[in-house]
């Protein structure tokens, strides 16, 4: 049979499939026969073949499937079920006898061009404002205008001796550089060597200005007639050395000025002295008073007492044993005091930018470890700075009552206190007892320096508890001393200026 079903039905209601043949000769593999089941079910339906949309792989699809795809009816089920579903909530008895529905007749295949076409509804362009244009215009839309190209315009060759676009050289560096964590004993040593550094070329600055102005001075001075034997002695140099001092110190203030210029203590300075005096300045945290002055000075006395019974015959022995003899920068500073230059510079402007350098930029920028640590690396740095050995020890305990009092009480009363110390007891005592009979000078000197010395001590001895709890208070954390004579600017510096010591502080007998 082709083309169609074709069902028997027996006398006890049972249909058989006798034979359900299907010729379809747009298969591939041409007529095939058909499943027959002879137990009673109804033959089984052979499932569609997928078809794949895309192109990719074609496959043709069955008989059914193209029925579908052509928009008819799907065909009844062959055999009605014998107990329909009962729905939830519903009471169905079915009839006695069922009644069977014959096939329906499938029409032979024909082409797909052949069956009508479904007249389809206008479609409606998809919602969204890329598609807002195309609302209500039935499909197909209607086709988007070509974008216009613009006109390659031909470029024009460069003239002679134009310059040609060069490629930009890609950068070393890279844009981003992740930040390095410093531990804190890294931060301690890179904070002490930047101070030590800047007090190393503040001598090498001032060294340098000094040696340029005594040879102008040499040479200024060799023009105008004077003989060249007397340039070279000692009392040419005693005679320029205050002169030279000055013209350093301005070397100095300008090399201060250009290192440090955002320093916090060159911004309204002068104003901020004014209010030191008065106690109310920013880095004064205590009001002076005549008795603190006066005990300031007192210290500062005892330890010359240091340096004239301790420190100078201890130099004197150790020297002695060499077949040496110490040549301190003490002597050549009296040899030369008696110059006007020598006196501003001693008394006044030397301790004013000693001040400056030592307790106005140095101590402060080290302040964050701790006090009493800026105060100790400050004194350091301070008796190195004069490259000599008894000078240096009796500045460094200068040095620790400065730094106090500058810490506590403001930068102007170190200042004063190191102008009364050079210019009143160095300068003005001395030339008040050189007037005076030897017997008188012994008296009154060796007076002074035993008075000084005892009132000295027996203050240090009475409060020392207090000394106790403000270093307790003030101290620094652990490792802080080790990585700051660890840096390694910090120890170029202090054996440098050892070295230059030892060379220039003694002489052969």
């Amino acid at each position: 049979m082709n083309g169609c079903f074709a069902y028997r039905q027996d006398g006890d209601g049972k249909g058989n499939a006798l034979s359900d043949q299907i010729d379809d000769s747009g298969m591939a593999s041409g007529d095939q026969p058909e499943h027959t089941e002879q137990s009673g079910q109804p033959a089984s339906i052979p499932q569609p073949t997928p078809v794949n949309t895309d192109g990719a792989h074609a496959v043709q699809a069955s008989p059914y499937q193209r029925i579908a795809q052509q928009g008819y009816a799907s065909p009844q089920p062959l055999v009605q079920p014998a107990q329909p579903i009962q729905p939830q909530g519903y009471s169905f008895q079915p009839s006695a006898k069922p009644s069977y529905q014959p096939y329906r007749q499938i029409p032979p295949y024909r082409p797909y061009h052949t069956y009508p076409q479904p007249v389809l509804p206008p479609r409606q362009a998809p919602s969204g404002s890329a598609n807002a244009a195309l609302r209500g215009v039935p499909y197909p839309y209607p086709p988007v205008p070509p974008i216009p190209q613009v006109p390659v315009y031909p470029s024009a060759p460069y003239p002679t001796g134009t310059y040609l676009p060069q490629a930009m050289p890609q950068s070393r560096r890279p844009a981003w550089k992740p930040q390095r964590v410093l531990t804190y004993a890294q931060q301690v040593r890179r904070a002490v060597g930047r101070e030590a550094r800047l007090v190393l070329f503040y001598c090498v600055v001032m060294t340098a200005v000094a040696l340029v102005a005594q040879m102008t001075i040499a040479t200024v001075m060799i023009l105008q007639g004077t003989p060249e034997s007397a340039i070279d002695g000692d009392a040419f140099i005693n005679r320029i050395s205050g002169a030279v001092s000055l013209i350093a110190l301005v070397g100095c203030a300008i090399y201060l000025a250009l290192m440090r210029s955002h320093d916090p203590l060159w911004h309204g300075l002068p104003r901020e002295l004014r209010l030191e005096l008065a106690g109310r300045g920013q880095r004064a945290h205590r009001t002076m008073t005549p008795v603190v002055f006066l005990i300031s000075i007192m210290l500062i006395l005892g330890a010359s007492d240091v340096y004239s019974f301790v420190l100078e015959p201890a130099l004197d022995w150790l020297s002695g044993l060499f077949g040496a003899k110490p040549d301190t920068a003490m002597d050549s500073i009296d040899a030369s005091m008696g110059t006007l230059a020598m006196v501003l510079y001693a008394g006044f402007f030397g301790p004013i930018m000693e001040e400056l350098l030592f307790r106005g930029l140095v101590m402060p920028a080290l302040a964050r470890y701790g006090k009493v640590f800026s105060i100790v690396t400050s004194a350091v740095l301070f008796g190195f700075f004069h490259t000599d050995l008894l000078q240096g020890a009796y500045a460094i305990l200068v040095g620790l009552v400065l730094g106090y009092i500058a810490t506590e009480y403001g930068l102007v009363w170190s200042i004063a206190l190191h102008i009364t110390n050079n210019f009143v007891f160095s300068d003005l005592l001395s030339r008040f007892l050189a007037v005076m009979p030897q017997t008188a000078q012994n008296v009154v000197g060796f007076g002074l320096y035993i008075l000084v010395g005892i009132g000295s001590l027996l203050y240090l001895i009475l409060r020392r508890g207090k000394i106790r709890e403000y270093m307790q208070t003030n101290r620094s954390l652990k490792g802080t001393l080790a990585a700051c004579w660890s840096s390694p600017w910090f120890l170029v510096f202090l054996g440098l200026s050892f070295v230059f010591a030892c060379v220039n502080g003694f002489t052969t007998t």
